[in-house]
């Protein structure tokens, strides 16, 4: 009734996906087993709110560009090899990735100042001063990872022929070891409670990520249209001021009060980096 290559894709993507699942839960279970009850309460106000951003604003570029890219590299590899959609599929993947590292590039500095203003909002200086304002920053660094992650992945699950699949589940499992081990190191011995939980996240995504830039790398070497570091990335001058402003926000969180001089203090401080970006 079906083909035996398509019952292997379809095995391939299912064993994919029960793996995804497991890392995408396992920071609960990993924040069961070695952290306390406020931790994990902490942890999940945090990963719900930050989340957020993942789903409404993420989620639908990278649904959007999966069905692209299935669409421009699928018509390749049903009626052969076509320049126009690889060219076509490459760009439209630079333009993503250097959209977001934009959206990193201000996230990075300004999510600390920006978020103790929204958090005394809400609930006051207690909440502005606490650790749930520590963990929500933090958190908000490891969102551009998700973002990155997200549209890498969709090119990768595009392009990928049967075995290339089965080869992405293998590693995931190894993902999954780096983010076991990770987690163990920040929760256990680093004791750095959801703060350590999110630092694994952020590993797990890194290794994913650079996964999928080198098979995007290999693809697109072997379709004779090389992608370079540089298409991907912005200017050096992006980069330095960011480090820059991001090392202020961070070492010097006392510098924006919460007040309405405050207040004023951090817009300045947002329109400053804005122009200077």
């Amino acid at each position: 009734m079906f083909s035996s290559q398509l019952i292997s894709l379809s095995a391939n993507l299912f064993f994919q996906s029960v793996v995804k699942h497991l890392l995408t839960q396992g920071d609960a279970m990993m924040l069961a087993a070695m952290s306390s009850l406020e931790d994990q309460g902490i942890y999940f106000l945090a990963s719900n709110y930050g989340g957020l951003i993942a789903r409404v604003l993420f989620q639908p570029i990278e649904e959007s560009s999966r069905t692209l890219f299935s669409s421009l590299l699928g018509l390749s590899d049903v009626n052969g090899e076509n320049p126009r959609n690889i060219e076509a599929a490459k760009t439209h993947l630079t333009d993503v990735m250097k959209a977001y590292g934009i959206l990193s590039a201000f996230i990075f500095p300004l999510n600390p100042v920006i978020i103790k203003q929204i958090l005394h909002l809400l609930g006051g200086t207690e909440w502005a001063g606490s650790e749930v304002y520590r963990l929500l920053s933090l958190y908000c660094f490891y969102i551009p990872f998700l973002a990155f992650n997200g549209i890498t992945e969709a090119f990768v699950s595009s392009a990928a022929n049967g075995s290339e699949l089965r080869s992405q589940a293998g590693w995931m499992g190894v993902f999954s070891a780096c983010f076991a081990l990770a987690a163990y190191l920040f929760l256990s011995v680093g004791d750095l409670g959801a703060r350590g939980l999110v630092y694994a996240n952020i590993v797990n995504m890194t290794v994913r990520i650079l996964w999928s830039l080198h098979f995007i790398r290999e693809y697109m070497h072997h379709h004779d249209n090389d992608i370079t570091l540089t298409e991907l990335c912005l200017s050096p001058h992006t980069y330095i001021t960011g480090f820059l402003m991001t090392t202020i926000t961070i070492l010097g969180p006392e510098l924006f009060h919460s007040d309405s001089h405050g207040l004023i203090g951090t817009a300045g401080f947002c329109a400053s980096y804005i122009i200077l970006m």
